[in-house]
Order: structure tokens, then sequence, then C-alpha cells
């Protein structure tokens, strides 16, 4: 048995050196033919020199005012996601609970999740005016739908003799919710946080491009306006990064949270 725990964890160690070795392959690949497609054309306003761009992207990291902004923007993103978890949940929660809700309130939901987010952003100006309002506005508009659908889709997986069950025991509706529903849905839920949060960052760069003077979005533009297409690229880095470590964290917290889910290296459903 202890032979085949240290073959088990040996395969998977070699199976995960392998898929990053892959990844770094690929990005090498993807930096090779930037260069050499950035020398081919010649024009450093349509893409920039590679070398110029990595340099403007290190520079970046150690410029206070680009950190401040970055803060800022990040600032928003948490503050609009952790309302839209909080509507989102109560929402997903009675939708997914309650047949009579969900008819009630699904042709309400389904109708404005259909709405374009650039779609709110005169609306939110009208509403909250220039700065945090529209974009912490609309940050919650992007997350708040992934999170409530994912979590009615989370309940709907729950088989009905569990709560059954539960009831024949004499748990009432609390009770339910705390050892049956909430657990049962928590891994739905998670993928929810995880799409949520990856469209408020989306969206709150988006925001920044008009609602704003200040954020990561606002440096964007004001790269743009100056035409300094080297840094422009740089901030676009740099925004993939940030976006894709948030996401790694909300997989961490994913797997601590529902590691049952993660046996050997293959999630279960």
């Amino acid at each position: 048995m202890a032979g085949n725990g240290r073959n088990i964890r040996k395969n998977r160690t070699v199976k995960i050196t392998g898929d990053n070795f892959i990844g770094i392959l690929v990005i090498v690949v993807l930096c090779v033919c930037w260069a050499l497609a950035a020398r081919a054309i010649g024009k450093p306003l349509i893409l920039p020199d590679f070398l110029e761009t990595i340099k403007t992207f290190f520079e970046s990291w150690l410029n206070t005012r680009v950190m401040r902004n970055l803060w800022i923007t990040m600032r928003r993103v948490l503050t609009g996601t952790l309302y839209a978890v909080i509507v989102g949940t109560i929402l997903g929660l009675a939708m997914g609970y309650s047949p009579k809700i969900l008819k009630a309130l699904s042709p309400v939901v389904n109708s404005i999740r259909q709405v374009p987010i650039m779609a709110w952003v005169p609306l939110s100006i009208v509403w909250f005016g220039l700065g945090e309002g529209p974009t912490v506005f609309l940050i919650f508009m992007s997350a708040v739908f992934p999170l409530t659908i994912n979590t009615i889709a989370g309940i709907a997986g729950i088989d009905e003799n569990y709560i059954n069950a539960a009831r024949s025991m004499g748990a009432n509706t609390f009770a339910i919710f705390r050892d049956v529903i909430i657990p049962g849905a928590l891994p739905d839920f998670l993928t929810g946080v995880r799409l949520a949060v990856g469209a408020g960052w989306m969206s709150v760069i988006c925001a920044e491009f008009i609602a704003t003077s200040a954020g990561f979005g606002y440096l964007m533009i004001e790269a743009q306006e100056r035409l300094q297409t080297s840094r422009l690229y740089a901030l676009m880095l740099m925004s993939a990064i940030v976006g894709f470590a948030i996401d790694r964290l909300i997989l961490l917290l994913d797997r601590k949270l529902t590691g049952w889910r993660f046996r050997d290296g293959v999630v279960r459903g």
C-alpha cells in the first residue's frame, strides 16, 4: 500500500511537471513570435519591440503611481464583488430552494443579465456620477449573475433524498440549509465566484476607460492617448497577470474548502 501511494505521488509530480513545462514552452514560443513579428512589421506604434515592452513591464511594477492606481482598481473589484456575493448568494439560495421564487424572479433575472455591461455605463454615470460609484456598480452587475446562476445550479444538483432524509430526522429549514444545501452547492458557488471575479476584473478596466480619472484602466487610456504603445502593452500584461493570480487564489480556496473533489488531481463532481 505504501509503495502504491509513492507511485501515485510520483505520477502526479511527473504529470504536473510536464504540464508546467508545456505551459512555459508555449509562453516562450509566443514571446519569440512577438519579437520576430515586431521586427518584421517595423512599426512600434502597432507592435512595439518585445524587449522594450518587457523592460517597461518590470519598471511599471516599481512605479509608485502605477501601483497606486492598481490598488485603486483592486479595491473597486473587491468592493463590487463583495456586494455581488451578498446579493447573488441570497438570490441563488432563495431561487434554488423555492420553485415559487424561481418562477417569480427567473424572468427578471434572465432578462436583466442579457443587457450588455457597457450599456449600463451611461445610466451608472447618471445615477452615481463620475468616480467610484459607476465602477463599483458595473463590477456588481458583471459579477452578480454568474454567482446567482451557479448557486441555483449547485442547489439543483443536490439529490432530493438528502433533503427528505434531513426532514424525516426532524431538521428544520435552517438546519437543512446549513447541513445540506450550502455544502452541496458550495462547489458550484465557488465556480461562480471565479467567474464573477474574472468578469468584475474585466468590467472595471472597461469602466475606468470612461467613468474615472484614476485606476488601472485610466492609465491604459493615458498611454494610448500619448501613443506609448509599449507602456500600453506592459500594462495589459500586468492586468493579465494580476487577474490570473486572483483566479489561482480562488482556485486554491476551492481546493481547500472542497478538497474531496480533487482526489488524485482529478476534479470530481
